[in-house]
């Protein structure tokens, strides 16, 4: 009888889980915890499997291995560098890494700068919708240079006079308004230092019931 389908994977054990978690680490060359290897490998090798393959491993010398606390970080031994075919390592130095590394973040910028450069562009209308705004906005213009040579032209010296008297009407009563509410002011400010009530907004609820309302004439 053939296995069931949809059953799960055997997890590798002893040497195989060795050599799955060997080439990962220097696939990777950088370390991991545990849980970590366990996680990436996607359960090809249980925890306790994993553990004592990573202990074998170490012991081995084939991986190195670093405590922080109750943490053990593992990671592969030393790689020397593999570089393409027909690729001259001595033009890898660290100088040239740091050259390259610096001529790439003006190329970045300068990506951005013309990234930038372009959005605004394109958010600009065609050429064909502006020939439409520049026509609407001289007829815009046409007609309120109509409307205002009919307002001059229809202008009368009473019209101005009535503007006038309008706005000193205006100014008189926000003068007046701005009085009053100075007098309010005060008067607030002398019952608070002579009658010291305990709740101001309560104290002129009663007086105005007292008095038979706002309207009350004494």
């Amino acid at each position: 009888m053939g296995p069931k389908k949809g059953g799960k994977a055997a997890q590798a054990k002893g040497s195989e889980a060795e050599d799955l978690i060997e080439e990962y680490l220097v696939s990777q060359y950088k370390p991991f915890a545990i849980n970590d290897i366990v996680q990436n490998l996607h359960n090809k090798v249980g925890k306790t499997a994993a553990i004592k393959a990573l202990e074998n491993l170490a012991s081995a010398g084939r991986i190195t291995t670093k405590s922080f606390g109750k943490i053990v970080i593992y990671a592969c031994t030393e790689q020397d560098l593999v570089l393409p075919e027909g690729v001259d390592a001595a033009q890898y130095t660290p100088e040239a890494l740091s050259q390259w590394r610096a001529e790439l973040t003006e190329v970045e910028k300068d990506r951005a700068a013309a990234q930038e450069e372009y959005d605004r562009v394109m958010k600009e209308p065609p050429n064909e919708e502006l020939q439409l705004l520049i026509e609407r906005n001289e007829q815009t213009v046409e007609r309120l240079q109509a409307e205002l040579e009919e307002l001059q032209t229809n202008w009368e010296p009473e019209d101005e006079l009535v503007v006038k008297q309008l706005t000193a009407a205006e100014t008189k009563v926000e003068k007046e308004i701005a009085a009053r509410s100075r007098m309010v002011k005060n008067l607030l400010s002398l019952v608070k230092e002579t009658v010291r009530p305990s709740n101001m907004a309560e104290f002129l609820v009663c007086r105005c019931d007292i008095g038979g309302g706002p309207d009350n004439r004494y």
